[in-house]
């Protein structure tokens, strides 16, 4: 088994959003996201800054568990791999989403009501790493890998869709 990666997640409180309830929906999916500059309520009119809350070296145990559950692992095998460069890859996951302990990617093009959580990942064997806790047993029928002719495109479309034997009965213009 590989070892999992370091993994920093972030997200942006902007001057009309409660911080706590923005770190509440973050630990929703990363329970062990914590922050000391958490930005404090205010009174209108609100005064400060957006503020970047950072936590690094966050376990990624729930927020994989919650894909499982949710059954998006082909998805998230795209997702998480889709800005991969060398060693490491970034992705957002929206806010709204995670108050529900939902995992909801978003493309970096989209604008999304509630805000993002980006999620940096880094390892030395990253895409093995995503390869295997993406992995479930559809796969013996329809094997799927990092960058794969399956791969959704970066704007989030399909390349190709199925029949419920495998076969390959639609194939979007490229």
């Amino acid at each position: 088994m590989t070892h999992s990666p370091d993994i920093t997640v972030s997200t942006r409180v902007m001057p009309h959003e409660i911080g706590q309830r923005c770190v509440d929906a973050v630990q929703k999916i990363f329970p062990d996201f914590l922050v000391e500059n958490m930005p404090g309520e205010e009174t209108f009119p609100v005064k400060r800054e957006e503020v970047l809350l950072i936590c690094e070296g966050v376990s990624p145990d729930l927020f994989l568990e919650l894909l499982g559950e949710q059954r998006i692992l082909d998805t998230a095998l795209d997702a998480m791999s889709l800005n991969l460069q060398g060693n490491s890859s970034n992705f957002l996951i929206s806010r709204q989403a995670a108050l529900s302990a939902k995992v909801a990617f978003v493309l970096e093009s989209e604008r999304t009501v509630g805000g993002v959580i980006e999620i940096e990942i880094e390892s030395d064997d990253l895409i093995d790493w995503i390869q295997e806790v993406t992995w479930h047993p559809g796969r013996h029928e329809i094997p799927r890998m990092v960058g794969d002719e399956l791969s959704m495109r970066s704007d989030g479309s399909v390349t190709e869709w199925f029949d419920r034997k495998g076969r390959a009965t639609f194939q979007t213009e490229d």
